[in-house]
């Protein structure tokens, strides 16, 4: 009979949970270590309900456990305590991952990654404390920013001293957000949150600058569901102003990303965010079921918004009784 145990987290940090909980079981005399995909219950558990005679104790690692979904009642009876010969480790992404029901729970064990929430002062003491190391500062934005890259904290914690020694190194007196962007992201990823800002902010040139760009190398799947999260908060943030917090909060919305919104929702209003956020759904709908355009249907949505973003009120008027100059083509 297989024992269960899962890990649970996202990030490095659970990687490397996931290896230290490894080592520890192939001390214990758990040598025949092999992976397995993560396919159904059944089959899991059936090829893993007994051994050979004169083999070890065996490990198998299944990753993406989440996939295999909540683990049905009539295998509850398959499983075994600690001490089994057969020990399953499920790995999945989530920290609130839950695949074992609670009948199944005394009969399991269980290791999860907690990290701070995305608001926890820890997050803030540790970029800080990075950059203070080195004898730099570091602006708001900054801040922000790298809290919205990394969630994991060994890898905000690497990065934050990364950067730190690279603005010391340079002699930077401030760690800004653009030194953030240009040294910890990739070339797409830079792109990508060069575009989301600029579309944010309404910079009409630099949208479409960093859209042309996408378009070489990126897929349009993944940009259209980053510009969803992006944009659905601000459409929320618009039309409900009072309930900001709300939304940030059911929604995960780190503090950069929240400020970007904050922006977009003064910057075009509710009824054109929906009208915005609707055509990324529809969009999506039709990519999945091969009747979009394409790059083509995405170039027009943000064309159509950038070019409505300017209240119409603001614009100089024409007085009464007065005509409009000719034409001069």
């Amino acid at each position: 009979m297989p024992h269960l145990h899962v890990i649970s987290g996202s990030g490095a940090a659970a990687r490397r949970l996931l290896t230290e909980v490894t080592v520890g079981l192939e001390a214990k005399g758990y040598g025949d270590i092999r992976r397995q995909e993560a396919n159904d219950w059944g089959t899991l558990l059936a090829e893993n309900s007994c051994r050979g005679l004169f083999e070890a104790n065996s490990l198998v690692v299944v990753e993406e456990a989440e996939k295999l979904g909540p683990l049905p009642k009539k295998f509850l009876s398959m499983l075994e305590g600690p001490g089994a010969s057969n020990y399953i480790l499920l790995s999945c992404k989530s920290e609130n991952a839950s695949i074992i029901p609670k009948e199944a729970a005394a009969k399991c064990s269980f290791s999860k990654n907690v990290s701070p929430p995305p608001w926890a002062r820890e997050r803030d003491e540790l970029i800080l404390g990075a950059a203070r190391s080195r004898g730099v500062g570091i602006s708001k934005s900054a801040v922000m920013l790298m809290k919205e890259l990394f969630e994991d904290m060994g890898e905000l914690a690497s990065e934050s001293e990364k950067v730190a020694s690279f603005c010391a190194l340079l002699g930077h007196k401030e760690i800004s957000s653009s030194v953030v962007g240009d040294y910890c992201l990739s070339d797409g990823s830079r792109s990508l949150l060069k575009f989301l800002d600029a579309l944010c902010a309404g910079r009409d040139t630099d949208s479409m600058e960093a859209l042309s760009e996408l378009a070489l190398y990126s897929e349009l799947t993944p940009l259209l569901s980053a510009l969803h999260n992006r944009f659905r908060l601000a459409m929320y943030f618009a039309l409900y102003p009072a309930e900001k917090a709300g939304f940030s909060r059911a929604l995960g919305a780190r503090d950069y990303a929240a400020r970007q919104a904050e922006t977009a929702a003064k910057k075009y209003g509710g009824e054109r965010l929906k009208d915005f956020v609707t055509g990324l759904i529809r969009m999506t709908s039709n990519e999945r079921s091969g009747q979009s355009a394409g790059w083509f249907d995405l170039e027009v949505l943000v064309i159509d918004l950038l070019s409505r973003w300017q209240d119409l009120g603001a614009l100089p008027q024409t007085p009464a009784g007065s005509k409009l100059p000719a034409p001069s083509y």
